[in-house]
């Protein structure tokens, strides 16, 4: 019975189920600080890159496997969109269908710098109702009107929120 036992272990660790962390965070330039300073999720591999948008965003996702054992994923999207919806329920939706069983949450990003720098929070707050109405959790700290590419104290604030919120 032991040696059946071991045998099950081992076929979970190469089917890669036992190495998995239950909570991931995908998303734009900001993941990684926002990883930084949460203790329940970890950067998805290949699901993150500096400078990217939804639709190449959604072809990350699209391109991973499927995960049903992933629990929550939080994403971090939307400035390099200029606020503009740009595929956003397709996004939802392929999520959705490369982890089935993950409850969604968002991040809401930047403005006042760079390419935003004249956009206003009506027009953030505006843009993640879109992801509301698909269902997605909207984390309620923002990153805010700076410029997002150094650690700030509003991360470990946003690492709390969610922190609090994941069940896992």
């Amino acid at each position: 019975m032991v040696r059946y036992f071991f045998y099950f272990l081992i076929l979970l660790s190469t089917l890669g189920y036992a190495q998995t962390y239950p909570n991931l965070i995908i998303g734009d330039s900001q993941t990684p600080y926002i990883d930084l300073h949460s203790t329940k999720i970890k950067k998805g591999v290949g699901l993150w890159k500096k400078g990217i948008n939804v639709p190449k965003l959604t072809k990350m996702v699209k391109n991973h496997r499927i995960s049903p054992d992933i629990c929550n994923i939080v994403i971090s999207i939307g400035t390099n969109d200029r606020y503009l919806d740009l595929g956003i329920s397709t996004l939802i939706n392929t999520i959705r269908r490369t982890f089935p069983n993950a409850e969604l949450y968002v991040v809401q990003g930047s403005w006042g710098w760079g390419n935003v720098k004249r956009i206003t929070y009506t027009k953030v707050k505006n843009y993640y109702k879109k992801f509301e109405s698909l269902g997605v959790k909207i984390i309620k700290t923002p990153i805010g009107k700076r410029e997002p590419h150094r650690d700030c104290p509003v991360y470990k604030k946003i690492g709390n929120e969610i922190d609090s919120l994941l069940y896992l």
